[in-house]
């Protein structure tokens, strides 16, 4: 993913996520701010992480700052990707009282969100270090915010894989039995003559007869390792590049099992949608 391609998506997505705020996007509609702070206070605050963490989104934050509230003065050494340790001055920022309050959840539930992700894919990256296993992101992620997620698992060090349906020939198991079974999608993939295709497969037996096809990449579908490295051994008895992938069940505990064994890919939503927020709070100087 690239960030420049959607930094308007990130850009669209904290205006609407300040208008949910404030129910339109007026200083006055903070409420409390608004009541008890009359003054135009210049003030200093600091972004400053309560664990150690992947930071992930700062890249975003600078230009919706610079083209939105160019007022406000925003200043990082940091970029995605770093890792931080414990209480580090993430981003610093001045200004007006009252807009950097306005903004401040925004900003945090923006920026905790994606480095959660980034952190979270850090750690099943480090669990497979010394392999040539790559990891790679799914499609389930949160609604709306596909794109976000996918560049957060890039920061963390994953492979993206398809964005959507419409990048790829992905045959899963529900295509697969539609189709009538692995024999009547293997003559019908042979007919159309499809090309650079992924193909699920969630038994030994359906390996074999899309080896026997010519088929190159295979997902190894909620295999166990053992299933896994007879998948692999098969790979001698063919002298063109074979791709296997790995996907379902996979977790913290048993990836580094499964990228042992010599797989080319290992997918996993978990890097997505288990990851845990980190703690980034608003400190002013």
């Amino acid at each position: 993913m690239n960030p420049v391609q959607i930094s308007s998506i990130a850009s669209k997505l904290l205006v609407s996520e300040l208008k949910d705020d404030l129910n339109s996007i007026k200083q006055s509609n903070d409420l409390t701010t608004f009541s008890l702070i009359k003054k135009n206070v210049e003030i200093q605050a600091i972004f400053i992480n309560r664990e150690k963490m992947v930071l992930c989104g700062e890249y975003f934050l600078k230009r919706f700052l610079k083209k939105k509230f160019p007022e406000i003065k925003y200043y990082s050494n940091f970029k995605d990707g770093d890792f931080l340790e414990k209480k580090t001055s993430i981003i610093k920022i001045s200004g007006n009282v009252k807009k950097i309050f306005m903004l401040e959840r925004t900003l945090l539930n923006f920026i905790q969100h994606l480095s959660s992700i980034s952190t979270h894919t850090r750690l099943f990256k480090n669990k497979i270090k010394g392999t040539n296993t790559k990891i790679l992101d799914t499609r389930k992620t949160t609604t709306g915010l596909r794109k976000l997620e996918k560049y957060a698992a890039k920061i963390g060090g994953a492979n993206n894989h398809r964005t959507g349906l419409f990048d790829k020939i992905f045959i899963k198991d529900n295509h697969i039995k539609i189709l009538g079974g692995i024999d009547n999608t293997l003559t019908i993939i042979k007919k159309k003559k499809l090309k650079g295709f992924i193909i699920e497969c969630d038994t030994i037996s359906q390996v074999k007869k899309c080896l026997n096809n010519s088929c190159d990449y295979i997902l190894l579908d909620n295999m166990t390792t053992e299933q896994v490295k007879e998948c692999l051994n098969l790979k001698k008895n063919y002298k063109r590049k074979i791709i296997f992938e790995v996907s379902g069940g996979i977790n913290l505990l048993n990836i580094k099992s499964y990228a042992k064994l010599g797989v080319d890919f290992i997918s996993t939503s978990k890097i997505t949608n288990s990851a845990k927020a980190v703690d980034i709070g608003l400190d002013i100087l």
